[in-house]
């Protein structure tokens, strides 16, 4: 009897955000981190996983005067590996990573808010392509040249028409 009443003491008490991921809490050093560790060689853009760089001196890396990551630009590197846009940090206006050998889901509902321009050309990337979920500031969505379903063609050329409007209205 006395157990039963521990283990509900317990369940009681336990924190049910232990395990949850929140962008808005992590560092932006840890968020890259986990953004480019997908990657068969991230030692290439943030050193040593031994002795990791401070994310603003990364290759490839800007920041503002604040610290805060606004652009990654990692462009014909021969990079294998995934990414997940889940951990780009909410500064994040800019991310380039076209000319790779990327594979993975593309899921544009995990851009950060702020992202404006999108360029994973020249990739192996799938999925469909939510452009309803797609972050209101983004005015260059560019992910040609990756997987060659019919539907994502069909999508590529529905983004571009929308894209093409947004930029003359």
């Amino acid at each position: 009897m006395l157990a039963n009443v521990y283990v509900t003491v317990y369940f009681a008490c336990a924190d049910d955000g232990i395990g949850r991921f929140d962008r808005l809490t992590a560092s932006q050093q840890i968020l890259m981190e986990l953004f480019i560790f997908g990657l068969k060689k991230p030692e290439k853009i943030c050193g040593s996983r031994d002795n990791l760089a401070d994310v603003c001196e990364w290759e490839g890396v800007n920041s503002n005067a604040d610290g805060e990551v606004e652009e990654f630009e990692w462009v014909r590197k021969q990079q294998h590996g995934t990414v997940g846009f889940e951990f780009l940090p909410c500064s994040m206006k800019t991310v380039r990573m076209y000319a790779n050998a990327l594979s993975g889901t593309i899921e544009l509902p995990d851009l950060p808010g702020k992202m404006e321009i999108v360029s994973f050309t020249c990739n192996k990337l799938t999925g469909s392509l939510d452009l309803d979920r797609l972050p209101s500031n983004v005015q260059t969505l560019d992910l040609s040249i990756n997987a060659k379903s019919r539907e994502h063609a069909h999508t590529c050329r529905r983004a571009r028409a929308i894209f093409k409007l947004k930029r003359f209205s």
